[in-house]
């Protein structure tokens, strides 16, 4: 969750924004577009995201014209950076899907993984997407999670004294 202070003309108003699979639903109900698609969005399109964004109690969308530009790009960073820890071993020679990633697919994935909607579908996005590599790497079968993984600096190593004795090398 991110905090703004905007006045209103009359006082000082915090506003609190969620960027969450709750939001992205709202929005793509409302204007029938996939946030996610890789198209850029017009400015209206954003404010009216971060109007879907605002939680209680100070929830009036008319609040939201009120951001100024610093703190329009403070709630655009927020939205794309990172909120976990996590991560999991990319398959390098998987070619990525086209597929449109709208809200309605994230919660398939959740239900497919059997992750309850409560709570997470006010976490940050970006946990809910990690949430879901997470579960969809640890359902592979081992054997196929062990050749995904990552060399590490002693595979690296390993590897290339191998190589300069095969080839008679130094290095």
């Amino acid at each position: 969750m991110l905090e703004l202070k905007v006045f209103d003309g009359e006082r000082d108003v915090v506003l609190r924004f969620e960027h969450s699979l709750l939001s992205l639903s709202k929005w793509e109900a409302k204007t029938r577009k996939a946030f996610l698609a890789r198209s850029q969005r017009t400015p209206s399109e954003l404010y009216s995201y971060f109007e879907c964004m605002l939680l209680p109690p100070e929830d009036d969308p008319n609040l939201v014209v009120l951001i100024n530009p610093e703190q329009m790009k403070e709630l655009t960073d927020y939205i794309n950076t990172s909120q976990t820890a996590s991560s999991v071993p990319v398959d390098d020679k998987k070619v990525l899907d086209d597929e449109t990633i709208t809200s309605e697919l994230i919660y398939w994935w959740l239900a497919a993984l059997r992750i309850p909607f409560q709570p997470t579908e006010s976490w940050h996005l970006s946990r809910i997407v990690m949430l879901v590599q997470i579960g969809g790497y640890k359902s592979q079968p081992e054997d196929k999670r062990k050749k995904r993984a990552k060399p590490n600096m002693a595979d690296w190593t390993r590897i290339n004294e191998e190589r300069k004795k095969r080839y008679g090398t130094n290095g």
